[in-house]
């Protein structure tokens, strides 16, 4: 497979993060973690996360499937330097009679398993084992103990943590929601999530949380929901979109084997929108373990909505009591493709410095109206530079590098860049890359073709610029740009230093899709509620033309903190890439096509 077809989809995002395996419910009671005093004054062990603070078990016990875990626990250290000698011991003295604990791979003596991690050096990661809960038999529902947790090495501060371990409970069972294709923007859709408890205890309450990705706004607040927001790009790499998210509380008790359907939500599909969604998440409590509402809370500032309260209604339902279990069922998603197009440009520009040098300017823009997302994890165009005979390339910007291979050959020596943009590209988003160049004596002032790629043409002997299925009018997708004496192309020259990169979003989107096509107006899809007539734009198509050789995995692999690197010295290499797979996976990046 070509180097360029490999695609770095595995992006950190703790807050969004979903084990693999996990219990079937699961519910979250911080109980405490303190640092103990030991040799060291600079280095100090951690337990980080709140998510294992507490563990729902099923009454029933049960044995672990391969690699199947059920508590998750993340360790770490703060300051410079290795942490040797590192050790996680379990005392599970205070779970008699409740729970038992297996951690394959570890020593057992009595009440007391310990697990030897040997060097740490980072901030954060996964425990590369595979502990297992399960409760002990004739354990009542509603029971509970405590698991206590000691992180020790030789020359670091120690640490500790107790874990709540509840065993039954409410364990609610979401039904999957249909996608909804051939939106128009400006429609409202209104799904009605229904749900049962499938648990040995009634809940008191259910916990929504709704986290609906740009393109997607909700077109009423109900007074027992609170809403924070996040603009696009807030998760620090600007590679994901942003999102509004809702927590509300229903007062309503559900008892074991009961099926209810909550209020229909209202949700506006905007003029931005081409492929979006909503995670839809049911809870009995807000501190599940999982949950991103404590996440939510401690980053967001939230404001009550003013509408009616959303309710919740008995239903009958049988095939979902009985269905099988899927993990984390708990949540289900709205997906979303919208009658949406954005306009693509490719950009270039070239600045003499003297007569023999100069800085290209390459790089692309969105012109909306929409945004587009591909979920997948494959950038959404590539900016590819033609670079002539008799010019070299002296400077390569971040974010780009040359094209190693073409028609399925590996180049010896690549006269072709390519720069990436990000996977969510907002309207109104323009990127610039810029090289510096050096033209030989002698050469002929000559020509740089810039280009936009996606998957298939970059790879496909037949293609010479993108495919876009959102794309109205493809002949902006390539510019040339004359290496003169004097300056030219598309990029104002007020554009970055060289090496650097320019986005910039409008504070107004524009608000409507050109009028490329006017095919007749479908009617709304089950649970829309139509908006005013209007010419629908061409449909996007998912994954028109994506290379199958993208579709890898998306998600976390074990989380490392500020220094990026995954592995715990001591570890095989192997065992951290399964581990990291199958430990945790970005729920809100899951494998997916080019929506």
């Amino acid at each position: 497979m070509p180097v360029e077809n490999l695609r770095g989809t595995f992006h950190m995002r703790t807050s969004r993060r979903r084990a693999l395996y996990a219990p079937l419910t699961i519910a979250a009671v911080v109980l405490g973690a303190t640092a103990v005093p030991a040799q060291a004054d600079d280095l100090k062990l951690t337990f980080t996360g709140t998510s294992n603070s507490a563990v729902q078990i099923p009454t029933k016990p049960a044995q672990p499937g391969q690699f199947g875990q059920n508590l998750f626990v993340e360790i770490g250290r703060v300051g410079a330097g290795t942490a040797h000698d590192v050790k996680v011991v379990f005392d599970t003295t205070d779970l008699t009679g409740v729970a038992d604990l297996t951690v394959p791979g570890c020593s057992t003596a009595g009440k007391t398993i310990s697990c030897d991690e040997h060097e740490l050096n980072f901030d954060r990661i996964n425990l590369l084992y595979h502990p297992w809960l399960s409760a002990v038999q004739g354990a009542a529902p509603g029971s509970h103990g405590i698991l206590h947790l000691k992180l020790t090495a030789s020359n670091a501060q120690s640490a500790s943590m107790d874990v709540r371990v509840d065993v039954g409970g409410p364990d609610f069972k979401a039904k999957p929601l249909g996608d909804q294709n051939n939106v128009k923007p400006g429609t409202v859709l209104t799904p009605s999530v229904e749900f049962a408890n499938v648990g040995d205890l009634p809940a008191s309450k259910v916990v929504v949380a709704v986290d609906a990705i740009s393109g997607i706004e909700f077109k009423q607040r109900p007074s027992n929901c609170e809403f924070a927001s996040e603009p696009d790009g807030s998760w620090g790499d600007k590679n994901w979109p942003g999102d509004t998210v809702a927590i509300c509380t229903v007062d309503a008790t559900v008892a074991p084997g009961q099926v209810v359907t909550l209020d229909p939500l209202q949700l506006g599909i905007t003029n931005s929108a081409w492929y979006t969604f909503a995670d839809v998440t049911v809870y009995p409590t807000e501190d599940a373990q999982f949950s991103q509402i404590p996440d939510w809370r401690r980053r967001l500032t939230f404001q009550r909505g003013t509408g009616p309260a959303l309710g919740a209604k008995p239903a009958s339902d049988p095939g979902l009591i009985t269905a099988p279990r899927k993990s984390y069922d708990n949540q289900v998603e709205q997906n979303v493709l919208a009658t949406n197009t954005a306009d693509f440009s490719a950009l270039g520009a070239w600045a003499p410095n003297g007569d023999k040098q100069g800085t290209l300017s390459v790089g692309f823009r969105n012109s909306g109206p929409a945004s587009i997302f591909y979920r997948s994890g494959d950038a959404v165009v590539t900016v590819q530079a033609e670079i002539p005979s008799g010019v070299t390339v002296t400077k390569v910007p971040d974010g780009c590098r040359p094209k190693t291979w073409e028609n399925g050959k590996q180049v010896a020596h690549p006269n072709k860049y390519l720069c990436e943009s990000p996977v969510f590209v907002a309207s109104g988003l323009e990127k610039v890359f810029q090289f510096g160049l050096s033209i030989d004596a002698g050469t002929t002032r000559p020509t740089v073709p810039v280009t936009l790629q996606d998957q298939d043409s970059l790879y496909n002997v037949n293609s010479t610029i993108a495919k876009l299925s959102f794309e109205p009018d493809p002949s902006h997708e390539s510019v040339s740009v004359p290496l003169g004496t004097q300056p030219s192309g598309s990029i104002p020259s007020s554009t970055p230093s060289s090496g650097t990169s320019q986005s910039s979003t409008p504070s107004t989107r524009p608000t409507s899709a050109p009028p490329i096509a006017q095919p007749t107006a479908t009617p709304s899809a089950p649970g829309q509620t139509p908006s005013a007539t209007a010419s629908a734009a061409p449909v996007p198509t998912a994954n028109a033309t994506a290379s199958p050789s993208a579709r890898a995995l998306s998600g976390d692999l074990a989380h490392t903190g500020s220094d990026g690197t995954l592995l715990i010295a001591g570890t095989g290499a192997a065992a951290i890439a399964l581990g990291g797979v199958l430990f945790t996976v970005a729920r809100r990046r899951k494998t997916a096509t080019h929506r």
